[in-house]
């Protein structure tokens, strides 16, 4: 893991790992940016407990510029993704950051407009396996549990398909 090893996340993967108790899976990454509007997304919102990322050294909170982001939004024409989802792209392009973590595929399709890779909380997962986080079988569990337990709407399908890239 060298100094590319940077992401900015968007809400739906620290809320969908934080309910699946999976929070500290986040430091696989040397560094994750959380951009203000996603912080109030998620915690000022009472969705996830401050202290959760505030004990990991792992979160970074990054303040964006309302002038210099409606002029990012307008030029690559962002105006119908959520605020969040603006921000994380803004601070992307602008640190250079090569991951975005995400679940919403038109974000998806914007990060790879940018040069970006976008991982969902399924890739978090597979990412972490991959980095001997833990066996084989719990990953399978926790890639489950995101189905189940957590609020991210992912098919049997899918999930499938991601335990088939952990095989």
């Amino acid at each position: 893991m060298g100094a590319n090893n940077v992401a900015v996340a968007d809400a739906g993967p620290i809320l969908h790992l934080y309910e699946i108790d999976l929070i500290e899976l986040f430091d696989i990454w040397n560094q994750v940016l959380i951009p203000q509007a996603v912080w109030d997304e998620t915690v000022a919102m009472q969705r996830v407990p401050a202290s959760r990322l505030t004990e990991m050294s792992v979160f970074s909170l990054r303040y964006v510029p309302t002038d210099a982001l409606r002029q990012f939004v307008r030029e690559f024409q962002f105006e119908k993704l959520h605020a969040g989802e603006q921000e994380c792209l803004f601070v992307c392009r602008e640190e250079g950051v090569p991951f975005l973590l995400t679940d919403d595929l038109a974000v998806r399709r914007a990060a790879k407009r940018l040069g970006v890779r976008p991982v969902g909380s399924l890739g978090v997962i597979v990412r972490g396996y991959r980095l001997g986080r833990f066996s084989l079988r719990e990953a399978k569990m926790h890639l489950r549990a995101l189905q189940n337990v957590s609020s991210l709407f992912v098919t049997p399908e899918i999930v499938e398909l991601a335990i088939r890239q952990l095989e």
